[in-house]
């Protein structure tokens, strides 16, 4: 067994890796790697016996803006061990790994843990945060009232990377490789078009007449309350920070979240915050 990292362009080793990842989650990364969206910022660390992938951690290396202050921090994704392997300690050995590879760059590492994962994240001084969930109700509005568009993986990323900070109190930047995992990922029929400079990837729910959004792209400074007058939906959740962005949110605290944060160099969080789904590795 050869601990191993960064081997995107064997292409033995990486098909190994995705073999793992789609026996243990269903998904799959070789169309994104095709694509060319597998960049520097995602790292896999793996164990590998005789050629095969048997347990990895995947670091991904994130840029975010916390209540106005740029923070490097570490998402850890894809925690997946071999059955055959599995109960050795080999996922605690490769999170120490990247904890002592990154702990001189990065202000804090984080990770939505799956419930069974809890108490490997706790081993590795991972606690869980509570999470905060914003949504918007206007009992007069009637249908939701969007335009779906086709819209390539190109056109997706130029829209993401010309898009204007919304000003939550989080926001990710850079993280153009998770977005386009997402949109390989199901995300890509999910994209609606309010003008030429706003991008909504949403969910239409309640027989039309709700919309869960995922994030909203625009090139210029937008207003939250007069976008949500244009949708026309009765009920919209928001799976992004909109912290100050709107008038009558309405806010829950959900405190069994399994968001989890490894803090380091003192980083302090002063409110619960919402994770951007479409930033979740």
């Amino acid at each position: 067994m050869e601990f191993i990292k960064n081997y995107k362009t064997n292409d033995a080793l990486r098909l190994s890796f995705d073999a793992l990842a789609k026996s243990t989650f269903g998904i799959s990364f070789e169309a994104w790697y095709q694509d060319g969206c597998w960049n520097d910022y995602y790292i896999p660390y793996s164990y590998q016996d005789q050629g095969r992938i048997i347990s990895s951690v995947s670091v991904n290396k994130m840029t975010l803006m916390i209540e106005g202050q740029k923070v490097q921090a570490i998402q850890i994704g894809t925690v997946m061990t071999d059955p055959e392997y599995r109960r050795r300690g080999l996922a605690y050995e490769l999170i120490q790994k990247i904890i002592s590879d990154f702990d001189e760059s990065v202000s804090f590492y984080y990770l939505a843990a799956a419930q069974d994962a809890m108490s490997l994240y706790n081993r590795c001084g991972f606690i869980e945060v509570p999470e905060v969930q914003y949504s918007w109700r206007n009992p007069i509005k009637s249908h939701v009232n969007l335009e779906k568009v086709s819209v390539s993986l190109e056109e997706l990323i130029a829209a993401k990377k010309s898009s204007v900070l919304k000003g939550s109190r989080l926001e990710v930047l850079g993280d153009e490789h998770i977005l386009s995992f997402h949109f390989h990922h199901g995300f890509k029929d999910k994209i609606y078009r309010v003008d030429d400079e706003i991008l909504i990837i949403a969910d239409i729910v309640d027989e039309g007449k709700g919309l869960e959004i995922y994030e909203v792209f625009s090139s210029s400074k937008f207003d939250l309350f007069d976008l949500l007058d244009k949708i026309s939906a009765k009920k919209v959740k928001f799976y992004f920070d909109a912290s100050g962005l709107s008038v009558g949110l309405e806010r829950e605290v959900i405190t069994n979240s399994k968001w989890m944060i490894r803090s380091h160099k003192g980083m302090v969080f002063n409110h619960p915050l919402v994770y951007p789904k479409l930033a979740q590795a």
